[in-house]
């Protein structure tokens, strides 16, 4: 393996590199792989690309993370999506732009159940009753939720 890393130019640095075994058997014995003089640790899980991958494919706590991050993205713009002197097309703008990004980032991968979906309208309704309590959907997206935009956009993936 090291040979065969060094002829593309590569170097592999045990302390960074690690394993993970991904599928339905829980008993896998060793939790190090050793390759000649190089030893490896096995994880559970690991983050790639800012998306949470578990050997399971548990996608629990990536859809819980994603609700957090696109929470504390809600929290820091509060004060322009609840005041009274902005236009309610403004804070959809905001809201589409800068919230429903970070909350629906890698979910073209994501295997969904229904628990998952209810969450992520939860979420979504949370909000929207924040901007304006006197609206309950966000006008022009006819009823749509996050789990509709999600199916859409594996659809063009």
């Amino acid at each position: 393996m090291d040979k065969s890393a060094r002829v593309m130019g590569l170097e592999i640095n045990q302390d960074k590199t690690k394993y993970m075994i991904c599928g339905a058997r829980k008993k896998y014995g060793e939790h190090m792989l050793k390759v000649k003089h190089m030893t490896f640790e096995r994880v559970n899980s690991f983050v790639y690309l800012g998306s949470l991958i578990t050997a399971d494919n548990n996608i629990f706590v990536e859809i819980n993370n994603r609700i957090t991050l696109a929470n504390k993205s809600y929290f820091e713009l509060m004060n322009l999506l609840k005041a009274k002197n902005m236009s309610r097309k403004h804070k959809v703008t905001m809201y589409k732009t800068l919230i429903k990004p970070v909350l629906g980032y890698g979910a073209e991968t994501w295997v969904m159940r229904r628990a998952d979906e209810l969450r992520l309208g939860v979420f979504e309704r949370k909000i929207e009753g924040f901007m304006d309590p006197s609206v309950k959907r966000i006008p022009g997206d006819q009823g749509t939720m996050m789990n509709c935009i999600i199916y859409t956009v594996r659809l063009i993936w």
